[in-house]
């Protein structure tokens, strides 16, 4: 499917949304799907948001121009790729088919950092006049310098992939679902859904968990592809599923929030919420919280999907949930910016912190500190303190004129 069939597509699924929905709702639901499919025009348009992942002291961020390694107590950058020979990036760039691959590429969706490899995705530009951007997902091993790339894939990355038993498995706009050998980057199998794939995979054990905009999520033997089970709903799974006492949760694009029976695939229950759930929940102590695309928070029972509480954020939010370490907490990021911290308990917002940009991307918590990526603003990554939502440092960092 070509860029501009499936902004077509988009545009009919906009209209009948409209047909269905009030209109400020219906207008959210342009802007996302125009977002994600990359239809503005230009040579290479970014399909997704950017991504952060943190594994033990360092913060890894596909940062659209790099990816970038962060010193986590202060954001020094520790290496990036592509980059100079100063921040230690140069290891990759030695070779002219590295750089010519890199050259102009989008970096994007959250890196996958296990194995001894760091795993993103890119969209470069085509080396021909009439041929089509390339879609490259990139290896790279910082201890050894070795890097592989694999572009086989005919469609966008819209998220990150999910690393386990030696394999990196990603899903992709070409319908598909990629199993790569973590340490060469070789194919080891594909699985082939019946539409695009925009969910970030869920690996436990020997099990692939992805849901598909075909309406089905999977369960896949991570060693083969094979098909475990998959579970029907009416509309497009797009979040990735919390696991929680042999339950899988998620939310579809048919207002329809689920809890899975993860072993066999049969339904435990269901809630009806107000419109799409896009990002991912999570789950504690006997609670799944998650976020539908109209901006209300639900705390709902994990074992009978009975409601505990409810709590309008006023502004839509795409995003995955995040929960303090001791579970009281859970942050909320919204489009207009803002993310803020609800009560556990009864949903309370216990404070919350404005930008100048948007919050598509899940934060991520460690270590009492909370990272939030920003879209289209002057800041693109912030460290706050978990307790009060303050400032422990900004990435880029601000420089104060003389």
């Amino acid at each position: 499917m070509t860029p501009y069939q499936i902004c077509e597509e988009n545009e009919s699924l906009n209209r009948r949304r409209i047909r269905s929905r009030s209109i400020g709702l219906a207008v959210l639901a342009v802007l996302l799907l125009v977002g994600v499919s990359g239809c503005a025009g230009g040579a290479v348009q970014t399909t997704s948001w950017t991504g952060l992942t943190v594994v033990e002291d360092k913060l890894y961020v596909a940062d659209l121009q790099q990816v970038v390694v962060l010193n986590a107590d202060d954001a020094e950058v520790v290496w990036s790729f592509p980059g100079s020979e100063e921040e230690g990036g140069g290891m990759w760039l030695s070779q002219e088919e590295l750089a010519k691959s890199t050259r102009g590429a989008v970096f994007y969706v959250a890196p996958a950092v296990g194995d001894g490899y760091v795993i993103v995705a890119s969209q470069a530009p085509s080396t021909s006049m009439l041929g089509q951007p390339r879609n490259i997902i990139w290896g790279l091993n910082p201890e050894t310098g070795r890097w592989w790339h694999f572009d086989d894939a005919r469609g966008q990355y819209i998220e990150g992939g999910a690393i386990g038993g030696g394999l990196f498995v990603i899903g992709n706009s070409d319908n598909n679902v990629y199993a790569l050998d973590v340490e060469s980057g070789l194919l080891k199998w594909v699985f082939e859904t019946g539409h695009r794939v925009w969910a970030t995979p869920l690996i436990v054990s020997d099990t692939v968990y992805i849901g598909s905009m075909d309406h089905h999520l999977y369960a896949l033997e991570l060693e083969s592809g094979r098909v475990k089970w998959d579970f029907q709903a009416a509309g497009a799974f797009a979040g990735t599923p919390a696991l929680g006492d042999g339950t899988l949760y998620v939310g579809a694009f048919d207002d329809q929030f689920y809890a899975i029976d993860a072993g066999t695939g049969s339904e435990r229950w269901r809630f009806k919420g107000q419109n799409w759930f896009w990002g991912s929940p999570v789950v504690h102590d006997g609670v799944v919280y998650a976020a539908d695309v109209a901006g209300v928070v639900y705390a709902l029972d994990a074992k009978t999907g009975a409601e505990v509480w409810r709590q309008a954020v006023e502004s839509p939010v795409r995003a995955g949930l995040a929960l303090a370490e001791n579970g009281s907490q859970l942050f909320v990021g919204s489009q207009d910016g803002t993310l803020r911290a609800l009560a556990t308990a009864d949903g309370f917002v216990m404070w919350s912190r404005e930008s100048d940009g948007q919050v598509l991307s899940t934060p991520v918590v460690d270590e009492g500190i909370l990272y939030e990526l920003l879209l289209y603003s002057s800041q693109r990554l912030r460290a706050l303190h978990v307790e009060n939502g303050r400032d422990v440092w900004v990435y880029p960092p601000v420089v104060e004129e003389e």
